[in-house]
């Protein structure tokens, strides 16, 4: 694929460390964090950050743009997406996903690329318990189908492309829910070139629809191991509770999905995070869940999906005991007798 006129699409971004990535394309992530060093955490919620800008060291300068629009961008309230936007532009990357006017819904980054002029929309599902918007001041596009349709009709014919990354689904599943796959369909059909998902931190199926492209959920590009964070503070900013999460498999491998913006033919690589390090592999195990090739209309499909999480549950549920054992209060007084 020819760096020239292609683009690189990564899904969840956490960028923690100054890690070393191998790659020759103009980039788009999700920058799922705030990059702050000190500041006040909003109330209520898992918040996550990052202290320290490492993006120059893990992309360089092949770092087109990213996207912000995500439940966690604005965990630490104002400061923390000012001192966001500051550090991107130290770096010249550009950023989509925040609307900055209170009448602007769906502000798009308009932009050149190799003589294409192009579209990107940032666009978050209620269902991943975003902070909306912070004191009138900044506020996310939320997925309300009608009115993104109506704005990609009034921009269409004064682009080449029109990019929707869309930050939805179910966490920790490889397979789309099937509301989101027939909304996801329903863009392309009117005039969407192509969806990227983030969020679920799981790869999901990629697919050409249509002339479009969809990528229901692309995983976790870097996600550190979330080792007891402090929590849902309250108004004196104190932490009502604590957070940890472990990485699996699911969780540590990722799609990048190269696109060429004028053939819109795509090539997917195959990343995996192991060992503070982004790995390229020929094949992954998850692969089998790379294609779409169970239809949606039938009835067993919410029912697959449903029996997938639980094996999920059940590997997180077993790993957790072997690392840090607890054997039940009940079971212990049978074993002493």
């Amino acid at each position: 694929m020819d760096n020239k006129t292609a683009i690189l699409f990564l899904g969840d971004v956490v960028p923690y460390k100054p890690f070393k990535f191998r790659n020759s394309y103009k980039t788009v992530i999700n920058l799922e964090c705030p990059i702050i060093k000190e500041g006040y955490p909003v109330r209520g919620k898992i918040n996550l950050r990052v202290k320290g800008n490492y993006l120059k060291n893990i992309f360089g300068t092949n770092l087109l743009c990213t996207s912000l629009g995500n439940n966690h961008i604005l965990d630490y309230g104002k400061e923390g997406l000012e001192s966001t936007i500051m550090e991107l532009e130290k770096l010249n990357i550009n950023w989509f996903g925040i609307n900055e006017r209170s009448n602007d819904e769906y502000h798009p980054l308009i932009m050149e690329f190799n003589k294409l002029r192009i579209a990107l929309f940032s666009i978050v599902c209620p269902s991943t318990s975003p902070v909306i918007e912070i004191d009138n001041l900044a506020h996310l596009s939320l997925l309300e189908v009608d009115k993104i349709i109506e704005r990609v009709t009034k921009i269409r014919k004064s682009v080449q492309r029109i990019i929707i990354y869309l930050h939805w689904g179910i966490e920790e599943s490889s397979y789309p829910s099937k509301e989101n796959i027939l909304v996801a369909r329903k863009l392309v059909e009117a005039g969407v070139d192509i969806v990227i998902g983030s969020h679920a931190h799981a790869p999901q199926p990629i697919e050409k629809y249509k002339g479009g492209i969809i990528a229901y959920n692309l995983g976790n590009f870097i996600m550190p191991e979330l080792k007891n964070i402090p929590t849902f503070f309250n108004e004196l900013n104190k932490p009502q509770s604590s957070y940890s999460k472990s990485l699996m498999i699911w969780n540590r491998v990722s799609w990048g999905l190269i696109i060429n913006m004028v053939s819109m033919d795509y090539y997917v690589k195959k990343y995996v995070f192991f060992f503070n390090k982004i790995i390229e592999l020929p094949f992954t195990p998850l692969d089998k869940y790379l294609k779409l090739s169970i239809n949606i209309n039938n009835e067993t499909y919410e029912h697959m999906v449903k029996k997938h999480l639980k094996k999920r549950a059940l590997a997180r549920r077993a790993k957790n005991f072997l690392s840090k054992p607890h054997i039940p209060n009940k079971i212990k007084r049978i074993l002493w007798k």
